[in-house]
């Protein structure tokens, strides 16, 4: 069982190398971009690290809240107890002052009959005792109380903090954007001609054709096993990655579309949840020329899900997405003026219709 273990942990160390080694070939080749397409990957990279960070602060935040809220309801809970100890503890208080004018010496002397002497020693006893555990009992409430007072201050300071970076966060976003909207102003006037998109396109589709084919190789080299049903199973009845329209046809080439034929352009608004439409692991998480921001998901048995002009990705190479696991989130990154998520489905190498996978 441990060489198992050690054997898939190798793998996986493997194919995280030869994904690393593929990226950084890619980052070479992107270099060598037009300063402009450098400006859009980088201002687009950073949008997608600002929301990822404002994802996962929203989330933080959330538990937080909702850990707060619970501490709440044990704050009130030890409140009514203590009011009710209180009371208690009054009445006990009362009932010693009340017997305190007896004192033992006192009743030893004044009462003739030993059975009354005996019932009110044992009752003087009870009453000292029971103060006693009522008074641990207090003092132990008043502690509880003041441990989640102590950690409701906390917690309301964390959520303050967070508050305060996530204004921070969304003010550095809404500062990229801007930057990120002049950058494709001067991109697209630089590619005014249809001719030169085309040509832009074709050289586009050529390079990621080229990253998907060594990703495959890479892939079947470590030969991980993915957990779960396999996905040659689920044709049909797979999910769509997120709710939408599609614009385009499969298979055709469409000059408003260059880069769509090999798969499905869903238009849905800026940041709608992108979802894994099957189980499986993330073999890559980055900047394409044309697509923007991809992540591409290995299903096992030669399958790659791909999933395009993301405004933000939420998985790294290496993590595990399970069926309909929030991913990404969809945009038009890649210098696209279309909201929505290019999607697209291989089997080892070869494109396969979307329409004849998904529900």
């Amino acid at each position: 069982m441990a060489n198992s273990e050690q054997q898939v942990q190798q793998r996986m160390q493997q194919l995280q190398s030869d994904i690393g080694n593929l990226q950084s070939w890619l980052s070479k080749a992107q270099n060598q971009a037009s300063e402009l397409q450098q400006k859009l990957r980088s201002n687009e990279q950073k949008i997608s690290n600002l929301s990822k960070a404002i994802k996962q602060n929203q989330q933080g935040s959330k538990k937080t809240a909702d850990l707060l809220a619970r501490l709440q309801r044990q704050s009130s809970h030890f409140q009514d107890a203590l009011a009710e100890q209180e009371q208690q503890l009054s009445s006990q208080l009362k009932s010693q002052y009340q017997q305190g004018q007896k004192r033992p010496g006192n009743v030893l002397l004044s009462l003739d009959n030993p059975s009354t002497l005996a019932r009110n020693m044992a009752y003087y006893q009870y009453l000292n005792q029971a103060s006693a555990e009522q008074m641990a009992t207090y003092r132990q409430t008043l502690n509880g109380l003041a441990l989640v007072q102590q950690e409701q201050a906390d917690l309301t300071l964390e959520l303050q903090l967070g508050a305060k970076q996530l204004l921070a966060q969304q003010q550095n976003l809404k500062q990229a954007k801007t930057e990120l909207s002049s950058n494709l102003k001067q991109l697209n006037n630089q590619q005014a001609s249809k001719a030169q998109r085309l040509t832009t396109a074709k050289a586009d589709q050529m390079q990621v054709q080229e990253l998907l084919e060594q990703i495959q190789v890479a892939v079947a080299k470590a030969n991980m096993q993915i957990a779960g049903s396999p996905m040659g199973e689920a044709k049909g009845r797979l999910p769509w990655p997120l709710k939408g329209t599609v614009l385009n046809r499969f298979g055709v080439s469409q000059s408003t579309y260059p880069l769509s034929q090999q798969g499905w352009l869903i238009a849905a608004p800026e940041g709608s949840d992108v979802m894994a439409v099957h189980g499986g692991q993330v073999v890559f998480s980055d900047w394409l020329k044309g697509y923007g921001l991809v992540i591409i998901v290995d299903h096992g048995d030669g399958f790659l899900s791909l999933y395009g002009r993301n405004q933000a990705l939420y998985l790294s190479v290496g993590d595990s997405a399970t069926a309909q696991q929030l991913i990404a989130s969809s945009g038009k990154s890649g210098g696209n003026s279309q909201a929505g998520l290019y999607f697209s489905l291989r089997q080892k190498g070869k494109p396969l219709n979307p329409k004849q996978w998904l529900q």
